[in-house]
């Protein structure tokens, strides 16, 4: 319990670290996908499938680099004995698996477990990107159009005083 500060204040730099790294790559996503888009159409029924792949393995780049980040701190740390410990300890955590909770030492299990709050959410955030995306890439525009013209109000127009 005394390392209880410290394990906090290491998973808030390790979260913060986390957040910006997957804004960072969120957003260099976005502009890989604009730019193909706008540059190098090819059939549209063929980047319905190019980019969703292309967006997919962007994403396990960007949690990968997340995961191992925390890899290399329990490494660092000397929390675990093996870089490859280390990297199952962070993956199982961040996936919420959880199956690496008893291998992390007592007095720093408290990070582990945080990372897979981290993760949970990371990964979420994820998963409303590339529904973003494909919603956005299946859809027509007059399809979109239509669906936010049903679910918004419309404005009226004011009539001239």
């Amino acid at each position: 319990m005394h390392n209880l500060a410290a394990q906090l204040a290491l998973s808030t730099l390790l979260v913060s670290v986390t957040v910006v790294m997957h804004l960072v790559g969120l957003g260099v996503l976005r502009r890989l996908v604009r730019l193909h888009l706008e540059r190098f159409l090819l059939l549209v029924h063929l980047d319905r499938v190019i980019v969703p792949l292309g967006v997919v393995l962007g994403l396990f780049v960007v949690h990968g680099a997340e995961i191992w980040m925390y890899a290399l701190t329990y490494e660092l740390m000397g929390l675990t004995d093996t870089l490859e410990d280390a990297l199952f300890i962070s993956t199982s955590s961040y996936s919420t698996i959880g199956e690496a909770a008893g291998l992390m030492p007592a007095d720093w299990r408290l990070v582990g477990v945080l990372e897979g709050v981290n993760g949970m959410l990371l990964i979420g955030w994820s998963t409303a990107f590339l529904f973003q995306l494909l919603d956005h890439l299946m859809n027509d525009e007059e399809e979109v159009e239509a669906q936010r013209g049903a679910i918004s109000r419309r404005r009226r127009a004011r009539k001239p005083d």
